[in-house]
């Protein structure tokens, strides 16, 4: 065999090789994320749709983000978060996702509790949700924590126009070190107009009344903002969603947010046993959903009173021996439960007329 002949061959095995190299490496770093095969729905007909909320307790990816206090989250942190634990939840918040109609996933949806950019695009390629083209709006919020309120969407139902991250100063600071307000600019395959506001209020970790000042601070900037939209136009479509750390009734959301313009679609479930968290025992509604009058009178985009739920499954409820049922969370302290969130997803499903 001669060198014409030799060297072609060569440089094929050796091309072999690497490919093979590079394959293995490839397999070993990368995160294999479940992925649940379902034939979307294309029917351009498509007239029901779905906007939801979910905090999701502490979305984060395993890595150390310098600018941020996420170090328990990592495999060698305080909660061993890692790999299995990271895929699991993912997979797990996918599938309370579309089960909110497996069909028809929300057309938006907001989130509270999510690190970056790199674990929503992570989750949306994750079980049903990859079968839909949804796009990812993150930008990373002023939390010490790290963790941001963002929001995804279907791009073949929504046009999302424009994005708007507005800082949140409270009392006593002179920067921003909380979530950032959200809002979106789109319209509905209709062609129909629509202001989403998504938000992630402060705590009442340091007490109740203790905290209500920066709750009531936030609601008044989310005001201002909204305010400025109806300026603008008094007869936006303007849909409020997120988690309150307040109810309906309290100060916060009854007398700064919502005012005789708009309707909380959400204090119906307020003083039952309907909550989106159980604290002690008790229920509370603290996700809620807040639409402005002009939807619920509205031609082309139908909007009903008894059109909001709360996704409570058997499959994010966790059940104590005393028969209390409570969300499915994630960790409680440093014990791992494996649940996806000690939150329930909120939904509202709108009618959508040509």
């Amino acid at each position: 065999m001669n060198r014409k002949t030799i060297y072609p061959i060569l440089v094929l095995i050796i091309s072999g090789i690497v490919y093979l190299l590079n394959q293995s490496k490839t397999e070993e770093t990368a995160i294999k994320i479940p992925n649940k095969t379902k034939n979307m729905s294309t029917d351009p007909s498509i007239k029901k749709l779905s906007i939801a909320f979910y905090n999701v307790e502490n979305l984060f990816d395993i890595y150390d983000d310098p600018n941020t206090f996420d170090e328990d989250f990592t495999p060698d942190g305080e909660l061993r978060w890692d790999n299995t634990r990271y895929i699991d939840k993912l997979s797990k918040i996918s599938d309370i996702i579309t089960d909110i109609d497996s069909d028809n996933p929300p057309a938006v949806l907001g989130f509270a509790e999510v690190e970056n950019y790199a674990v929503l695009k992570d989750l949306i390629h994750t079980g049903i949700l990859a079968n839909y083209p949804y796009e990812i709006i993150h930008q990373d919020n002023h939390d010490g924590r790290g963790i941001d309120v963002a929001a995804i969407y279907r791009s073949d139902v929504f046009k999302a126009k424009k994005m708007q991250y507005y800082p949140v100063i409270l009392p006593g600071r002179t920067t921003s070190n909380t979530r950032d307000i959200l809002h979106i600019t789109g319209e509905f395959s209709n062609g129909e107009a629509v202001e989403i506001f998504f938000t992630h209020w402060s705590s009442r970790r340091k007490g109740t009344h203790e905290t209500a000042p920066k709750r009531i601070a936030t609601a008044r900037i989310m005001r201002e903002k909204i305010d400025l939209v109806l300026a603008k136009n008094p007869k936006a479509n303007i849909i409020i969603s997120g988690d309150f750390n307040d109810e309906p009734s309290d100060r916060s959301v009854k007398d700064y947010l919502v005012k005789k313009d708009f309707y909380n679609l959400s204090k119906k479930y307020e003083n039952t046993k309907n909550g989106t968290v159980n604290h002690q025992g008790d229920w509370l509604v603290f996700d809620q959903i807040i639409v402005s009058n002009s939807l619920l009178n509205h031609s082309k985009i139908k909007v009903n009173k008894s059109d909001i739920h709360i996704q409570k499954t058997r499959d994010n409820t966790f059940v104590h021996r005393d028969g209390n049922e409570v969300p499915s969370r994630t960790y409680g302290g440093p014990k791992y439960y494996g649940g996806q969130s000690d939150h329930y997803p909120v939904y509202l499903n709108i009618s959508i007329t040509d």
